[in-house]
């Protein structure tokens, strides 16, 4: 790997955009630069999920109040989601390697801030900064993945790509809960943050000689007036869907979602006019024209929206339910993490096997996970049938979800100036989605718990929950069977 570092610091950071419909084109080091820009990915995510596990810490630390323990997540699902759009069309723009690094650096510099962070509203400041550095880093990795890499190896590096989202899952509540219970250096939660800086350090330094730069064809403008309505449309969306059930749904929670709708028109509208004057829109209009795209996000519409939610449920369940501790829950997630890693490294191969069955296949095994944790409800959830279950769910999820995004971003119509777009409207799509699931499902299953809640209480709400993702995931098989993409001939 040293050598194949050394060999690329020669090659100019500025170099041609890459074709790779023309073998010459192709980067030899293409795996390797792969497991680079994965760390991007890997951070992105790892700190989506690691800082649940360090609130009850950060809470004494900090003494910081409910509401802003609330804002510390929110602050991240919410900038994370406002700015993927916006982040995949500078990478077209301005170069995926160049937006790469520039995030990784970003990111870096915030999660230095996180880790030193005086009071709540420093903290939740940084957050903002690291979600948007966040958002910067993680279209580009799907944007660099579809430019160097020949359709036939694509769904082995996206099936990679998902394995470092469930490294990240996991490691976030394992490893998060160790750093915090370790306290070492008397840093306690300050680590979950502070362990980014070599990990980001290391992944900029190795970034810069083995990532070959790309963009698109011509080098659009930033569309300032698509990004503020965009980012304006998306915050009333996300915003009070993260927010809201903590705060007891306010009117303004009510408010803000009621101008969704004409916030969108409004986006719509000005996009057609910016395509009338023959300037670049932030979102290509004609993506959605395209069959495997357009379907591909409906399809990952009723894929996502269960998909957080399955997790924060069982979580709950556990931890408040069942009396396990935060890192007996996490190893108890281990069996999910596995199955998936395994599973999402190899759905490329599987995909060559079996190619259009595998996304129902993936659902289909989902479902079954999700049956097997229905029954165990009825027996009082035994820790045997919870691992099976969830090792069963992880591979389903780990063959479906690579599958979904190859479909959502691999379709033919997609131009190489609007690939960072594609790929910013897919990860846009799937992170409110998950927003929206949390707040929509988890508020049948803390509904369904009451006030004082006895461990009855929780099988019965983590019963109703279950139900919810089985009728979503039996949607999403339906879709599946009608995506273009997955069709024989």
């Amino acid at each position: 790997m040293q050598l194949m570092w050394a060999n690329r610091m020669s090659r100019s950071i500025e170099s041609a955009a890459i074709d790779v419909s023309d073998p010459a084109g192709i980067d030899a080091g293409r795996w390797w630069m792969l497991l680079v820009i994965l760390i991007g990915s890997f951070l992105s995510f790892l700190d989506f999920f690691i800082v649940n596990i360090a609130l009850p810490a950060i809470r004494t630390d900090l003494h910081a109040t409910p509401s802003e323990l609330q804002f510390v997540v929110a602050a991240y699902g919410v900038g994370f989601g406002v700015t993927l759009i916006t982040g995949g069309r500078l990478g077209d723009i301005f170069g995926r390697k160049r937006m790469f690094m520039l995030g990784i650096g970003g990111f870096t510099v915030a999660s230095l801030l996180c880790g030193l962070a005086p009071t709540a509203e420093w903290l939740i400041a940084a957050r903002v900064l690291q979600a948007v550095t966040a958002a910067t880093v993680t279209p580009q990795v799907l944007a660099i993945i579809r430019s160097e890499f020949p359709p036939s190896e694509i769904p082995t590096a996206i099936g990679l790509y998902g394995t470092s989202m469930g490294l990240a899952s996991i490691m976030g509540q394992v490893f998060g809960g160790f750093l915090v219970a370790a306290d070492l250096f008397g840093w306690s939660w300050r680590l979950i943050f502070l362990v980014n800086l070599p990990i980001g350090l290391a992944a900029l330094v190795l970034a810069g000689g083995m990532v070959r730069e790309s963009r698109g064809d011509r080098r659009p403008t930033l569309d300032w007036g698509g990004v503020g309505l965009a980012s304006l449309t998306l915050f009333l969306l996300i915003y009070p869907v993260v927010a809201g059930r903590e705060a007891g749904w306010p009117a303004w929670s009510f408010g803000m979602l009621a101008c969704v709708i004409p916030a969108l028109a409004a986006f719509v509208t000005y996009e057609r006019r910016i395509i009338r004057t023959g300037a670049t829109p932030l979102i290509a209009l004609h993506l959605f024209g395209v069959g495997t795209i357009r379907q591909g996000l409906i399809a990952s519409v009723a894929f996502f929206l269960g998909l957080a939610v399955f997790f924060v449920v069982m979580t709950v369940t556990l931890q408040a339910g069942f009396g396990f501790s935060a890192f007996e829950t996490g190893l108890l997630f281990l069996p999910f993490a596995l199955s998936f890693s395994v599973a999402s490294a190899f759905s490329g191969r599987v995909t060559a096997r079996l190619g259009p069955r595998i996304l129902n296949l993936g659902t289909g095994l989902m479902a079954v996970g999700l049956v097997v944790l229905l029954l165990a409800c009825r027996t009082g959830l035994p820790t045997g049938w919870i691992v099976a279950a969830f090792a069963v769910y992880g591979v389903g999820q780990g063959l479906a979800q690579p599958a979904l995004i190859n479909v959502a971003i691999g379709g033919s119509g997609i131009g190489a100036d609007d690939t960072g777009s594609a790929v910013g409207l897919f990860l846009t799509t799937a992170q409110s989605c998950l927003a929206l699931g949390v707040a929509a499902i988890g508020d049948v299953f803390f509904t369904r718990l009451g006030a004082t809640p006895v461990v009855a209480d929780y099988l019965a709400a983590v019963s109703a929950t279950l139900w919810c993702n089985l009728v979503l995931l039996t949607g999403t098989f339906l879709l599946a069977l009608r995506l273009p993409g997955l069709r024989r001939g």
